[in-house]
């Protein structure tokens, strides 16, 4: 059997096969980029302790960082190191894998839309691990200021054993002009995770995932179709309507913000420290991913312009609307890997979304 049969045999998804070539095509760049390698370093989990206790996390975040564990699970390669982009330590890094590789976790943006973090530790691993293999994992290409591009350049250059990993292939035609480097164009990890069971049956028509206002991914798509039931969420902050957590995933939950509130406030716990943290991580990631299933579940159809909105959606068989947000990287991946899904469709504007939804609203049947 198939992995595309059995994915549509377990889920019902009819995008079961696209799923399964989008899992196949990340394994085989990751095993190129591995290039042998059994460990590796697993940096840059985007974890927030600073939000305690009202941190839900960014459902999209974690479903690329199960991802890459499953995908690296498949090719038989363990982490031997993981943190989060604020808790890195270089020595335990280093007698963990002394020659590499480190992998950077994707998602968000390779550039300078977000300035705080995730960017911050890789210019850090470029400039202090040089000649130590360091691969980005697929991520989205957008810089806004010619310094930045300057300074990355110099650093990618001069690290010299850097793999760029984009997931769109207008992310692979603006990295190839504004970088030299070695530039690969794969689906985003959260393919990795294959199809995912809808957990639940919707209690509204359309459910209405966006940015907020002042994110700066944040289009003015305007609000859900009148006349319906719906729900407009921005599934990384708290919800009127937020699923319960098991109770280990909300005991790693809590430990991970008090160690992680530890450790951004002592440096020097980050060594000795980071494998009880670590084991908070995929505990974390089950919880988010489980929790914007159950979010995005609740809606007969679904309109987002949130990438792993769409992710999801694609991965669980939910027929939705795909808009873009502010720089391309909704429309750069559904053009690049999706646009084939029989329950993703394309809207160029806010009213031909809410067109297209009370459309598949006549023709969805959902149990």
């Amino acid at each position: 059997m198939s992995d595309a049969t059995a994915g549509r045999e377990r889920t019902g998804n009819p995008d079961a096969e696209l799923i399964a070539d989008l899992g196949h095509r990340i394994d085989d760049a990751l095993k190129v980029a591995l290039d042998g390698a059994t460990e590796v370093a697993l940096v840059n989990f985007h974890g927030w302790a600073n939000g305690w206790p009202r941190w839900v996390g960014n459902p999209g975040d974690m479903a690329i960082w199960l991802g890459t564990l499953a995908s690296l699970r498949r090719l038989g390669v363990r982490v031997a190191y993981q943190c989060a982009y604020n808790t890195l330590s270089l020595p335990a890094l280093r007698r963990a894998v002394p020659h590499g590789p480190v992998l950077i976790t994707g998602g968000g943006d390779f550039g300078d839309l977000y300035t705080f973090g995730t960017p911050e530790t890789r210019e850090r691993l470029l400039a202090e691990l040089r000649g130590v293999r360091l691969i980005q994992l697929p991520i989205a290409a957008y810089f806004r200021h010619q310094p930045n591009i300057d300074r990355l350049r110099r650093l990618v250059t001069e690290h010299n054993n850097f793999v760029l990993m984009v997931r769109d292939q207008l992310s692979e035609t603006r990295a190839r002009e504004q970088l030299d480097a070695d530039i690969r164009l794969v689906p985003d990890m959260a393919f990795g995770l294959g199809p995912l069971a809808r957990p639940q049956p919707p209690d509204v028509d359309v459910l209405w995932n966006t940015w907020r206002p002042e994110d700066p991914e944040y289009v003015d798509h305007g609000p859900p179709p009148d006349g319906i039931t719906t729900r407009t969420i921005e599934w990384a902050s708290r919800t009127g309507v937020e699923p319960r957590w098991r109770g280990d995933r909300r005991a790693a939950r809590r430990a991970h913000l008090v160690l992680g509130r530890w450790m951004g406030r002592w440096p020097s716990t980050h060594a000795p420290l980071w494998r009880a943290y670590a084991a908070t991580f995929a505990p974390l990631c089950h919880g988010s991913v489980d929790r914007g299933l159950r979010l995005e579940s609740s809606g007969r159809v679904l309109v987002t312009n949130k990438l792993h909105g769409h992710v999801f959606a694609v991965l669980a068989g939910i027929p939705h609307v795909v808009l873009d947000n502010s720089f391309g990287k909704v429309s750069g991946l559904f053009q690049t890997w999706t646009r084939t899904s029989g329950n993703a469709h394309w809207a160029d504007d806010g009213p031909a979304a809410r067109a297209i939804a009370l459309d598949l609203l006549r023709s969805v049947d959902v149990v």
